[in-house]
């Protein structure tokens, strides 16, 4: 009777267990989405992916991303090992849709359909826009011409370190030393694909009179290691600043700007009205560089200038002249840091489906074009990193928005890196690497080009 009744208590305590670790399950959200909730969507997602019949329309494709994006961040977020070293959820978000698209676990008409949407209709550059309308409104205005006069000298400092690195590259894996800078620093550090190595591959086939493509398919693969390596050292840069803090702004590029923005703030709390006025600004300066950089004055010299370029122009000179309201400023900011703290793994995950071809990436990887783009990587970060103490920049920020966004895939990839690092604040500074670092290789690649290429 005792054993029998010893027995009964242990079984008691294990289902008072099991209740206590489903109720703790249960309590989980997925960024503010509970448990319950987020797992009858899922079940959705699921049950029209299996039948296909999930609708292929901006609603049905946004659900979808919504969906993959919270279950992949998560996990990211809390996978030991690879939360803190290897880029956590941003990383696990978009590797994980491009391989469930690979693998077919997304069917081709709905991946298809979210390309539609974050690349023809441009639903990411609306991302992307309102980050940096939001983040340049922040700055304070003493330090706008710091920023200009810093920021813009330490990319061409690792533009140049980046193109040392190429080189110790081909030393050590035997690649000719034109080679290695013409076939991987170019198309590195050239702006993403787009904006760098399809411009650069037609400069290619123009010189030596061949098919772009073949000089396109490297590029291209080369481009997509060196992305990888970006975002896991942005992750690793974020470990290290927990451990150096005097490395670290924690989002703040420059010494002394976090200080003079809690200094100013006045404790005016946006409302959906200032919401509205900063969003409707956003789209005003993003509509107008869209009038100069593709109609007005899409070249400067003969080289393609981003929009993204003059929209960080046109904020820095609006901010600085004091031509924004206040509510409007302050509108853009709660904008900014809903999309950046609610949004983020729902935009990786539309990247990943839409814009990272996983099969791609598989075959690009290969131990010459691992070492060369690591060391390009590295050279370019070393640039960095050296020159921030020369201008009074923190130097893990420096290393993030002056390096690492100048040698990954241009837009796509900036909001790969700055997730991984956890500092999408730096968005800004991230379109000047990426626009403006990438027009600086187009010249230098025509000039190369026309003296080693042919």
């Amino acid at each position: 009777m005792q054993v029998e009744d010893a027995k009964n208590n242990v079984d008691m305590k294990s289902d008072d267990s099991n209740k206590k670790g489903l109720a703790k399950l249960f309590k989980i959200s997925f960024y503010g989405i509970s448990m319950p909730i987020y797992l009858v969507g899922l079940a959705i997602i699921i049950l029209g992916l299996a039948t296909k019949s999930l609708p292929t329309d901006i609603t049905g494709s946004l659900f979808l991303v919504f969906g993959s994006g919270l279950i992949f961040g998560k996990i990211g977020d809390n996978l030991p090992i690879w939360k803190d070293y290897l880029g956590g959820g941003a990383i696990l978000a978009f590797l994980g849709t491009s391989w469930a698209v690979y693998a077919g676990i997304i069917p081709k008409e709905n991946a298809q359909n979210v390309t539609t949407l974050f690349d023809d209709m441009g639903f990411l550059d609306t991302y992307i826009a309102i980050i940096i309308c939001g983040a340049l409104l922040s700055i304070d205005k003493k330090f706008l011409l710091k920023t200009i006069g810093g920021f813009i000298p330490m990319v061409l400092i690792a533009t140049v370190t980046g193109f040392l690195g190429a080189a110790i590259g081909g030393l050590v894996t035997g690649v000719p030393f034109k080679t290695a800078i013409m076939n991987f620093a170019l198309p590195i550090m050239g702006g993403g694909n787009g904006a760098g190595a399809i411009p650069l591959s037609q400069m290619w086939g123009t010189v030596t009179g061949k098919d772009p493509k073949i000089w396109y398919s490297s590029a291209v693969s080369v481009l997509t290691i060196a992305n990888i390596i970006a975002i896991i050292s942005a992750a690793l840069l974020n470990g290290l600043g927990k451990k150096k803090p005097k490395w670290t702004g924690n989002g703040e590029l420059i010494k002394g700007a976090a200080n003079a923005e809690v200094s100013k703030k006045s404790g005016y709390k946006a409302n959906l009205e200032d919401a509205a006025f900063g969003l409707f600004v956003t789209f005003a300066f993003y509509a107008l560089a869209n009038i100069i950089g593709n109609k007005l004055l899409p070249t400067i010299g003969g080289i393609l200038i981003h929009p993204y370029a003059y929209m960080v122009i046109m904020l820095l000179l609006a901010n600085g002249f004091d031509l924004i309201p206040e509510r409007a400023k302050a509108g853009a900011k709660q904008v900014n840091k809903f999309m950046t703290g609610n949004l983020y793994y729902v935009m990786i995950a539309g990247v990943g489906i839409s814009m990272v071809d996983f099969g791609e990436l598989i075959s690009a990887v290969n131990p010459t074009t691992f070492i060369i783009a690591i060391l390009t990587v590295f050279g370019a970060m070393s640039g960095a990193w050296g020159f921030a103490r020369f201008v009074g920049f923190y130097e893990i920020e420096s290393a993030i928005a002056g390096a690492l966004c100048h040698v990954n895939r241009g837009g796509s990839g900036d909001l790969e890196v700055l997730g991984a690092a956890r500092r999408m604040q730096l968005m800004a500074y991230a379109q000047i690497a990426t626009r403006l670092g990438g027009a600086l290789i187009l010249i230098i690649g025509s000039f190369l080009f026309s003296l080693w290429a042919k």
